[in-house]
């Protein structure tokens, strides 16, 4: 990354990643390995596979209905606050006491939030397992909330916030968000605002927790060289205190809004990055195979995909291109991301247009679904190798309710896709119409910068 281009165009395509977030389950490999479902003594249902090669335990929890999207107006980014200061103290331990404890026992604890879902994920050496889980317990049933560290994180965030103010790629993903979803929350900034922010209270914090903290939208995998009953008797010590139950918080189903939408944000900088996208597919939808194996050709498996070809290996108008579907848990998104120079913005645009039309028009290759198909199984197959991985596949397989032998099954969902099937589904993303045989891309289109001979799109 050392390539000026290259740190531009990653910074250009995280929020595509960040929108992406949904997809990371089903983009990991595939792992051959027994999955158990385990009913644990407290009644949690664990999803578990024992590994014995490594004396490593794993652990993924997920709460549904429990991120950003369930925050009422006003409160957006206190998922983000709350993730910040779990590990900065809980019951009998302060901050300087729970830090020095995880660091006595070499264990990690990470909290992290997204649109729908707030996690944490712990990983332990298993000769230390028992001290690890009682941290993890603390810190999900007993957080303190102390004043210092509270100022000290909501300082970070203010900080984060104010720097970002005038950072493109921010200012990228959150126009492009408020445009595609006006008035929803899907359409508000995940790290809340400078105002909001300085006004969470410890009250905020622990309404948080008790509300969205509960066992009825808690989703569980684990990965370890224990047996079942083991792993049963360790989440139910650190999760058997959790309340039962806690309010739902309704989020409306929502499509983006339909395209076509340009704007421009007007940065004097060097080069300017862009977001297109609109509606994609959901995971129950029966097209979604299809999408998958359209959107690898397009510009979703980078040096295989028509763009990265288009854009960058034939006439070098950016370090990278790639497009995504995202599917959360009330809506879906296809969407595309570049950056370039400013006078090349207009060139590089109409070719990703110019691919787009075309897919719809044409559809892809023999060879191409072949090289689709290949790609998807493959990478899918490649790259659980630890157990923490492994273990944040299983929480996502529970929360996107594919069954427990949705591995196994996958390949054959892929290579069920025809060529039809893949036209139809790229006419239904691009036309708004799986039946049309012409029509007009309704993509939102988003730049940041100061690109020349672009105002035309407005």
């Amino acid at each position: 990354m050392g390539n000026p281009m290259a740190t531009s165009m990653h910074n250009a395509l995280r929020f595509v990643a960040a929108l992406s977030i949904g997809l990371m389950w089903f983009g990991a490999p595939a792992r051959a390995a027994e999955i158990q479902r385990i009913i644990s003594p407290g009644g949690i249902e664990i999803w578990y596979v024992q590994e014995p090669s490594l004396p490593i335990i794993a652990v993924e929890i997920a709460f549904e209905n429990a991120g950003n999207s369930s925050l009422p107006e006003g409160k957006q980014g206190l998922a983000n606050m709350v993730s910040s200061l779990l590990d900065e103290g809980a019951g009998d331990l302060d901050s300087f006491a729970f830090q020095r404890r995880m660091d006595e026992l070499s264990i990690s604890l990470r909290a992290s939030d997204n649109a729908d879902t707030f996690r944490m994920t712990l990983r332990t050496l298993s000769d230390v397992r028992d001290g690890a889980f009682e941290l993890l317990g603390l810190a999900l049933t007993a957080p303190r909330f102390d004043a210092d560290p509270v100022e000290r994180m909501r300082a970070g965030i203010l900080s984060d916030l104010n720097r970002r103010i005038n950072d493109p790629d921010y200012l990228l993903g959150i126009a492009w968000l408020e445009t595609a979803y006006p008035g929803h929350v899907y359409g508000r900034p995940s790290r809340g605002t400078i105002e909001i922010v300085e006004g969470f209270t410890q009250e905020d914090f622990r309404d948080f927790v008790e509300t969205r903290f509960t066992k009825d939208r808690l989703k569980v995998g684990a990965v370890g060289d224990v047996d079942g009953a083991e792993i049963a008797r360790l989440i139910d010590a650190a999760l058997g205190g959790l309340p039962a139950t806690g309010p739902a918080f309704e989020v409306t189903r929502v499509d983006p809004v339909d395209g076509p939408a340009f704007q421009i944000i007007r940065q004097d900088i060097p080069q300017s990055s862009i977001i297109w996208g609109t509606t994609g597919l959901m995971r129950e939808d029966p097209d979604y195979y299809a999408g998958v194996v359209m959107n690898t050709v397009l510009g979703g498996a980078s040096f295989i995909s028509r763009m990265w070809q288009s854009v960058r290996e034939e006439r070098g108008l950016a370090y990278s291109v790639g497009t995504g579907i995202s599917p959360l848990a009330e809506t879906s998104y296809f969407t595309g991301g570049v950056a370039t120079r400013n006078d090349q913005v207009a060139e590089a645009y109409a070719i990703i247009e110019a691919e787009m039309q075309r897919m719809a028009e044409e559809g892809i290759s023999d060879q191409e679904l072949a090289a689709a198909k290949s790609y998807s199984i493959g990478n899918f197959a490649l790259g659980l190798d630890t157990n923490s991985s492994l273990a944040r596949v299983l929480v996502g397989l529970q929360v996107a309710e594919l069954g427990i032998d949705y591995i196994d099954k996958r390949a054959g969902y892929i290579n069920a896709v025809t060529q039809e099937d893949v036209l139809r589904v790229a006419r239904r993303i691009f036309w708004g119409d799986g039946n049309a045989t012409s029509g007009t891309l309704r993509m939102i289109v988003t730049v940041v910068g100061d690109p020349v001979g672009f105002e035309d799109k407005n």
